[in-house]
């Protein structure tokens, strides 16, 4: 039994010590993604602050530990790092960007967090794996939906808005958008690469997002769930919508790209292709191929080269074609692409092989994207046929041309091209112009006496370092291509090879920027753009996620709301008790009565109205000798005193209407409101209307009744910094039947005013001194009729001013 007992005593000493030890590790790997987190940088909790801190409590707590861990006055071996952690907290808190990018990626320069190994924390458990998850544990692994295959792949915002919408213009983007934990993502990674060994050798570009790390870029795009496959080209995006298959995404790929990239050449309009160069200044490439569809690689080299090249296929296998290859001896079972420039009868260039390969294809049409002499037709091709000049001892020259368009492609420029085929080198390039469609580049090149001559010229130049400044010489003698030309051209440019251009381009001139003769008229730019964006809201909205409609959506809805909202307000809206009213009504109204509805209208705008309290009311000051240079003379420059003019008989009537008329734009700080009593101050008023165009004057043989009584009425603006005013002549006024039109108005129907053909206020006759009171403040008050709508103009600015050297004296 003791013996037996002793085996069985350390039989559990070593389960017991072989638990213990599993127990540890455990504990270790349990705690190792604490510990790492643990280890990573925290701003906040460097110095001690919330998330919601703002910046004065952060400078705060910033100030207060610096001061604490400074390593001149704490003496703690961990005090100069604590104090390289606090500066570091400081740096990304104190600046919003920085701290806005730490809060949305976990760091502060706005990328995702550990962009470079996102599977960091994931795959760190993989080193676990034989110990606790082998093959005897339910076969699993810690792994991501993402492989290895996508790391070289990944974009990031910066390098998409950067690299890939740019470069999209040359060649079209495959995305896919996926996730680590995207188990969705699995499913579609064995076509996804079998699809990226194929595209990526054909020029196609290929992009990989993970959606965990890069929501910004995302919500760019409009992708709101993974997996997903998009396409960008010319800086678009297109949604991939079907099975992720093979055959779909080739369909894919070749629907991203545009229909006319590779016109059908045949035997019937192979002559027109080829010649069509001297319309759109390209050369042609044919692409001969077996098969009846084009191969896409074909097709992404034709968008790579199409502001160069134009392109054409050509199907080796029909009798349609047949004439083409017996004319330039092309075999129908090989692969071939020939280049063509002026002539149409030798290809200037020929590759032949069973596959041919994008980088020697790269190669020949990157060595002929001009023709021999090619047209300068936009300030880009300027740029790349004639470069700048980056060294001192660089010799790069131009050999311009200059020939009518009604002369060209004859015999001048034929001769010229044929001189340029023995004569072009890496220094020096032959080109062409049209003076007619480049007038400014063309006279700030030649002298006044040649810029209308019928006649060709060729100019030798070279660009300098300052950007559009050009050195250059003329040819003595026009051009007419004959062999005495070519041989005084052939010795020139052999004299400025040899001497340089400082000592034979005698002359400098800055160009100016060459006009684009191919870009479109405006109305077709705007066409276009409308198409684009039409066609842009249907498959990006109508078509894929219904989030990316909602800002068109919204925008609909508020206007539609606002239109709605606009008719039930004057639909619904109360009626002006005073303006639906007949005008009989208010003939037969007493004068009181319609004073008290005078009033009450105000108190209704009034209330209506956002005013204050404070400004329910105009205050009209009597214009005196003791306020006349505050008010006037010296009033602040563009403020204006608007002054009626008034009498002792009418002042109170007057006043009353002119507050009414002139109340509606009281919100004007800058107008001042004052009345002049003509029984006082009439001299001062004469003198003053004696600058107007039209005055009525003041008769000295009137007696002084009358004279009061032929400006009241009278509506001056006075503008005293700039010395001028504007005037409104009331429209019941004696000799100014006109006086609507006087004041900038619109005359009214029916001559003067309502009482057409009554006699003028101021003829003193019986009958006019046997009306009642209340008829006589009812034509006093009709004398402003109309006096709101002059105030409109006057704000306008549009009233007619008189000027005056200087204000009259007020005594």
């Amino acid at each position: 039994m003791w013996p037996f007992f002793v085996c069985e005593s350390r039989l559990m000493a070593g389960l017991q010590l072989a638990s213990f030890g599993r127990l540890l590790v455990l504990s270790v790997f349990l705690l190792n993604i604490p510990l790492h987190h643990g280890i990573e940088f925290d701003p906040y909790r460097s110095l001690g602050v919330s998330k919601s801190a703002t910046q004065a409590e952060i400078k705060k707590a910033y100030k207060q530990l610096a001061r604490e861990w400074h390593p001149d006055k704490n003496k703690d071996p961990k005090a100069e790092d604590q104090f390289i952690q606090i500066i570091k907290a400081y740096e990304i808190l104190s600046n919003e960007e920085r701290r806005s990018n730490f809060d949305k990626y976990g760091n502060a320069d706005g990328q995702a967090g550990n962009l470079q190994h996102p599977q960091h924390h994931f795959r760190s458990f993989q080193k676990y794996n034989s110990f606790f998850f082998d093959d005897s544990f339910f076969q699993f692994q810690f792994n991501s939906a993402r492989d290895s295959f996508d790391d070289k792949y990944l974009l990031h915002f910066s390098q998409y808005m950067t690299q890939v919408v740019p470069d999209s213009y040359k060649k079209p983007y495959l995305i896919k958008v996926t996730s680590d934990w995207c188990f969705s993502c699995i499913h579609i990674e064995p076509i996804w690469k079998e699809m990226v060994q194929e595209f990526e050798p054909l020029g196609l570009g290929i992009g990989v997002i993970d959606s965990g790390y890069e929501r910004r870029l995302l919500a760019h795009l409009g992708v709101y769930q993974h997996p997903a496959i998009v396409g960008v080209i010319n800086g678009r995006v297109t949604f991939f919508k079907t099975t992720v298959i093979r055959e779909h995404l080739r369909q894919f790929v070749e629907n991203l790209l545009p229909s006319n990239l590779l016109e059908q050449v045949t035997n019937r309009n192979y002559i027109r292709f080829l010649s069509a160069w001297e319309h759109d200044n390209k050369p042609r490439a044919l692409i001969f191929h077996q098969k009846s569809a084009v191969p896409l690689l074909y097709k992404l080299i034709a968008f790579q080269f199409k502001d160069y090249v134009k392109f054409g296929s050509v199907e080796t296998g029909t009798g349609m074609t047949e004439e083409i290859l017996a004319r330039y001896t092309i075999s129908g079972s090989t692969s071939t692409m020939m280049i063509f420039k002026e002539s149409i009868d030798k290809p200037a260039d020929i590759i032949q092989a069973k596959g041919l390969k994008k980088q020697i294809i790269d190669e020949i049409i990157s060595a002929n994207k001009f023709l021999l002499v090619p047209r300068l037709t936009n300030q880009k091709h300027f740029e790349y046929l004639c470069p700048l000049k980056q060294y001192r001892h660089q010799k790069r020259y131009c050999v311009l041309l200059i020939i009518r368009e009604k002369d060209g492609l004859q015999a001048a420029y034929r001769s010229f091209v044929s001189f340029a085929s023995v004569n072009t080198q890496e220094s020096l390039r032959f080109v062409y112009v049209y003076p007619e469609r480049q007038p400014a580049f063309v006279n700030a090149l030649l002298p006044p006496t040649l810029r209308n001559s019928p006649t060709a010229h060729i100019v030798t130049l070279q660009q300098s370092s300052t950007p559009g400044k050009v050195f250059f010489k003329l040819l003595v003698n026009e051009w007419n291509g004959n062999e005495d030309d070519k041989m005084q051209l052939f010795n020139e440019l052999n004299q400025l090879t040899g001497i340089g251009g400082h000592a034979f381009l005698s002359h400098d001139v800055v160009l100016p920027e060459l006009n684009d003769e191919f870009a479109p008229m405006f109305f077709f730019r705007w066409l276009y753009s409308m198409t684009d964006y039409a066609s842009q809201i249907w498959e990006s909205g109508f078509t894929q996620n219904w989030r990316e409609m909602m800002p068109l959506i919204s925008l609909l809805f508020s206007v539609v709301f606002i239109l709605f909202g606009a008719f039930v307000i004057q639909a619904f809206g109360e009626p002006n008790d005073l303006e639906s009213r007949s005008d009989s009504e208010k003939e037969e109204e007493p004068a009181t009565d319609k004073v008290q509805e005078a009033s009450k209208k105000q108190q209704i705008n009034t209330t209506r109205s956002s005013r204050s309290p404070e400004q329910s009311f105009v205050e009209v000051t009597e214009l005196t000798y003791i306020n006349y240079t505050s008010n006037l003379v010296r009033l602040m420059p563009g403020n204006m005193n608007v002054l009626v003019v008034v009498t002792d008989a009418t002042k109170n009537a007057l006043i009353q209407k002119f507050a009414h008329e002139v109340y509606p734009v009281t919100w004007n700080k800058s107008l001042h409101f004052s009345f002049l009593n003509l029984s006082k101050h009439h001299r001062w008023l004469a003198d003053l209307l004696e600058f107007a165009q039209d005055p009525a004057r003041i008769s000295s043989v009137q007696d002084e009744s009358c004279h009061n009584q032929n400006y009241i009425g009278y509506v001056l603006a006075l503008n005293g910094h700039r010395k001028y005013f504007c005037l409104f002549k009331p429209e019941l006024c004696n000799g100014t039947e006109n006086s609507s039109t006087q004041n900038g108005l619109e005359p009214t129907e029916g001559g003067n005013g309502p009482d057409e053909g009554a006699p003028a206020m101021e003829t003193n006759s019986p009958l006019q001194a046997r009306r009642s009171s209340n008829s006589s403040v009812k034509r006093t008050k009709q004398l402003l009729n109309r006096l709101n709508l002059w105030m409109d103009r006057l704000l306008e600015g549009i009233l007619q001013r008189y000027y005056v050297p200087c204000w009259p004296e007020l005594h």
